[in-house]
């Protein structure tokens, strides 16, 4: 029963993200005094297709919010969502000890 709580959470947690971009996206729309059929037209993609997308109902591509965010000069922005991974040591580096010069061999001078 607890997975099932923390899944529920989990959903709850994800439509309010949601939630808060599409009103971001709105305001981004009204500030720009656009009806919701003028952003559909700048963007390419049908009046219902926004609609939708704008009241959560539905599925929008990738490529469309791209256009979405382009249209309102965000798409830049975008790339933000998914940072560049940062490189982690892992625990064999962690525990490995640290690597030291050899050190060069003499010239055997008896020879």
């Amino acid at each position: 029963m607890e997975s099932s709580t923390k899944d529920a959470e989990s959903r709850a947690g994800e439509r309010a993200v949601v939630r808060g971009l599409l009103e971001r996206v709105r305001a981004h729309r009204l500030r720009r005094n656009w009806s919701q059929a003028e952003l559909a037209r700048r963007a390419g993609i049908s009046v219902q297709s926004y609609q939708n997308f704008e009241t959560g109902h539905g599925n929008i591509t990738l490529a469309h919010l791209l256009r979405i965010l382009g249209v309102l000069g965000l798409a830049s922005r975008f790339a933000l969502l998914v940072p560049e991974p940062e490189e982690e040591r892992t625990l064999k580096e962690v525990s490995r000890p640290p690597r030291q010069r050899a050190r060069a061999k003499k010239p055997n001078r008896g020879d």
